[in-house]
């Protein structure tokens, strides 16, 4: 049975955005959170990884740079990250969500996952990410980097206050203004739609990353997915996994 949405990253390696099947993967939220290490470990061995790297996360910017095992199977780090980048095999980069965008990014040699809400997402998590990469590919990987954007909360439900909106008030340097986009219309008052997805490929563009695909799952209207809006306290959390081959 299939556990989720798992891409190719073209000679780099392989890239996962798990659904409920391969359970909630969450030590702390959700039904069945207890669980949580086994599923982990279970999806560990299947996907032949030695390690799933994860952290707390405190919707931050922070993107932990992995260079080497330093757990077994769905081992915690135990100090708070948004993102996770190796260039070691078999470490699976991972980070987990529930309605927040889960980002992939990649370049030869080096991967990350991103964990952006829209807090991480107004704060720089992306750049940070794709700063991540860079730094453990080499500079010179610059023009090869590729992201992909998972499952989460989509315009068609993602409806939320003008604190939000205001967060995200320019676009990035080098990306068309945000009110160019149907969905921020300035005299349309609040509360409208946000499309995280919208923003987080601005960013991506905005930081060098040319080649982005984008699963387009929303996770509040797609009951595959768990969501933190749809369920509450209830929601359990998926994740985006990237690893090299």
């Amino acid at each position: 049975m299939s556990v989720g949405f798992q891409i190719e990253l073209p000679h780099i390696g392989q890239a996962l955005f798990t659904t409920r099947a391969a359970g909630n993967l969450s030590l702390r939220a959700g039904v069945a959170h207890q669980h949580g290490l086994q599923a982990r470990e279970r999806l560990c061995r299947s996907l032949r990884l030695r390690w799933l790297c994860a952290s707390p996360q405190v919707h931050g910017t922070r993107v932990r740079r992995v260079r080497g095992i330093q757990g077994c199977g769905g081992t915690p780090l135990p100090d708070a990250a948004d993102g996770q980048a190796t260039a070691t095999k078999g470490v699976g980069a991972m980070v987990l969500v529930a309605d927040c965008v889960p980002i992939v990014i990649a370049a030869p040699h080096a991967v990350a996952a991103v964990h952006a809400g829209w807090r991480g997402l107004a704060s720089g998590v992306v750049e940070e990410g794709v700063t991540a990469v860079l730094e453990l590919a080499g500079a010179g990987a610059a023009g090869e980097l590729v992201a992909i954007i998972g499952p989460c909360a989509g315009p068609c439900c993602y409806v939320v206050g003008e604190e939000v909106h205001a967060a995200f008030g320019q676009a990035p340097h080098g990306v068309v203004g945000l009110d160019a986009h149907p969905l921020h219309p300035s005299s349309r008052p609040a509360p409208r739609p946000l499309d995280l997805r919208w923003h987080a490929r601005a960013r991506l563009v905005a930081a060098g990353v040319e080649r982005i695909q984008d699963v387009e799952v929303c996770t509040i209207c797609d009951t595959r997915m768990f969501s933190h809006r749809r369920e509450g306290v209830d929601a359990g959390r998926q994740a985006a996994i990237a690893w090299l081959t």
